[in-house]
C-alpha cells in the first residue's frame, strides 16, 4: 500500500519519478466539479479520470477534505491581481469583483467548498489582503471595511450564483432559449453598488 500523503502542504512537493503529480490531481477534480458539481467529486472519479489507481492518489492527497481546500486554493488565484494594486479604491474593487464574478461563474461549486472549508488556503489569505489594501485609500474605519467587503462580495458572488443558474435552467429546458442576455447587466450592477459605497463612505 503507498504511503499516504502527510497533513496538508500548500506547496506541492516535487515529484521525483516524474509520474503523477498533485497538481494533476487537483486539474482533474476542478474539471469534475465543474462538469457534475462538488459532491462528485471523490478520490475513486478523480483517479478513474486520470487512468490511476485510487489509492495512488493517497500519496499526494490525505482526504477529500483536503483535495476540495486545494481545488478551492487553486480556483481563487485566478482572481488575485498583479502586484501592484491600482491606486484608485473604485478601479482596485472593480477589478476584483471582477476576476471573482468570473472565477465563481466559472466554478460555481466553489462556493460549497468555501462553506466547507476548515483551512483557508495562502491564495484565498492574499484575496483578502488584496481587498482590504482595495479599500485603504478610503481611510475608512475596521468595521466600514468589512461593511464595504462584504456588500461587493454579496453582490459579485450573488450575480455569479443567479446567471450560473440562469445558464443550468437554459441547459435543461429549450423554452427558455428566447430569454433576453443582459452582457452589461453585471457592470450596471457593480457601478452601481460602488456608486453606493462613494455616496457613503467616500471622503
Amino acid at each position: 500500500m503507498p504511503n499516504r500523503a502527510p497533513e496538508l502542504m500548500w506547496e506541492e512537493p516535487a515529484s521525483p519519478d516524474g509520474g503523477l503529480t498533485r497538481a494533476a490531481i487537483v486539474r482533474a477534480a476542478i474539471e469534475l466539479a465543474d462538469a457534475e458539481g462538488l459532491d462528485a467529486v471523490s478520490i475513486r472519479r478523480v483517479a478513474a479520470s486520470l487512468g490511476a489507481r485510487p489509492m495512488s492518489l493517497y500519496t499526494h492527497i490525505a482526504s477529500k477534505e483536503d483535495l476540495v481546500a486545494l481545488m478551492l486554493n487553486e480556483t481563487v488565484a485566478g482572481v488575485l491581481l498583479p502586484e501592484p494594486l491600482p491606486e484608485d479604491w473604485r478601479e482596485a474593487l472593480r477589478a476584483i469583483a471582477h476576476r471573482s464574478y468570473r472565477a465563481f461563474l466559472a466554478h460555481p461549486w466553489a462556493l460549497d467548498a468555501l462553506g466547507r472549508a476548515r483551512q483557508l488556503g495562502p491564495n484565498l489569505v492574499r484575496h483578502g489582503e488584496q481587498s482590504e489594501a482595495a479599500v485603504a485609500p478610503l481611510g475608512l474605519a475596521r468595521d466600514d471595511v468589512w461593511h464595504v467587503l462584504r456588500l461587493v462580495d454579496a453582490y459579485t458572488i450573488g450575480q455569479a450564483m443567479t446567471v450560473a443558474s440562469i445558464v443550468r435552467v437554459r441547459e435543461m429546458l429549450e423554452e427558455f432559449d428566447d430569454l433576453p442576455d443582459l452582457p452589461n447587466a453585471f457592470e450596471v450592477g457593480l457601478e452601481t453598488v460602488l456608486d453606493g459605497v462613494e455616496g457613503r463612505f467616500a471622503r
